[in-house]
């Protein structure tokens, strides 16, 4: 019984050595020339490949290619010459990580006239793409000055210990544009795989190409508005007085509480008020300002 195991495990090992030995591996040339010289001494192919710990199939190779071409040393691949070198490439990714809207054709007429010869877009793309940078549409934001970002930061930065209950008393409000028509002119960017939201892959945008429609809604902790659509026009001041805020935010506001704050969107300066923020002047003259807690 003990040697039928002993025996069982040999016969695994053996297994697992041919298997092992079994995959094609390739020579450096010192090995190679070694090999050969072997050979010419009069060693069996068998011998060789136990020596050197590869397959029989790769001296048996190896020696044929000796007889043919009388040369030990791995012929040349039989591939496409590489285009660029590898500080083609770093420039590449540079000129990509600089101007991210670029796109492959003005990338490929930079690199040609930098190299001094033709580069075509299916090599600009690869390389690229070897390199993590792939073309994605940005994300478009409404551009903030600077007023608006230090009053939005003063404003967080007051309420960062707030209570989800003390949140529960905040109207969010926003509105969103779907275009009908696709908008061909749409820019791209070369970006990394996660980083979609970074500032350099961002393109701030005043206002939406096409046509499309216009659509409010405002969420609070325990409810929602009634979703609503400008269904002609342009979403003017005047039309958000009389349609938004008369109609849907003053009711929903006063449902909530005196305490309640209504974030607007874009808004410069808050107030905690019993209606909405302080946006603009002629809300005031409205009669929307004159109720404050």
């Amino acid at each position: 019984m003990l040697q039928f195991t002993s025996s069982d495990s040999s016969a695994e090992f053996e297994m697992a050595k041919a298997e092992s030995m079994s995959r094609r591996i390739h020579l450096h040339d010192e090995m190679r020339w070694r090999a050969v010289g072997m050979l010419q001494a009069g060693a069996r192919q068998s011998a060789v490949a136990r020596e050197l710990n590869v397959h029989h199939s790769v001296i048996h190779r190896l020696w044929n290619h000796y007889q043919r071409d009388q040369s030990a040393s791995r012929r040349r691949g039989t591939g496409r010459r590489r285009i660029t070198i590898t500080a083609d490439d770093r420039y590449l990714l540079q000129c990509a990580r600089r101007q991210r809207t670029l796109t492959a054709r003005q990338l490929a007429s930079q690199l040609s006239a930098t190299v001094g010869r033709p580069i075509s877009l299916q090599t600009v793309s690869r390389k690229l793409h070897e390199g993590g940078l792939f073309a994605r549409r940005p994300v478009v934001c409404v551009p903030l000055s600077p007023a608006h970002v230090r009053a939005r930061l003063h404003w967080v930065l007051e309420r960062r210990s707030w209570t989800p209950e003390q949140w529960g008393h905040a109207l969010f409000t926003d509105e969103s544009r779907f275009n009908i028509q696709n908008d061909s002119r749409r820019e791209i960017v070369w970006r990394e795989p996660g980083t979609r939201y970074r500032t350099r892959n961002i393109v701030e945008r005043e206002h939406y190409r096409g046509g499309g429609l216009l659509v409010w809604a405002g969420i609070e902790t325990n409810g929602r508005t009634d979703l609503y659509v400008f269904a002609w026009g342009s979403a003017t001041a005047v039309r958000y007085l009389d349609e938004i805020l008369h109609f849907l935010v003053c009711p929903f506001i006063a449902a909530m509480g005196t305490d309640a704050i209504f974030m607007d969107d874009n808004a410069i300066e808050p107030d905690c008020c019993g209606v909405i923020w302080r946006v603009k002047p002629f809300y005031r003259r409205r009669g929307l300002l004159d109720h404050r807690t």
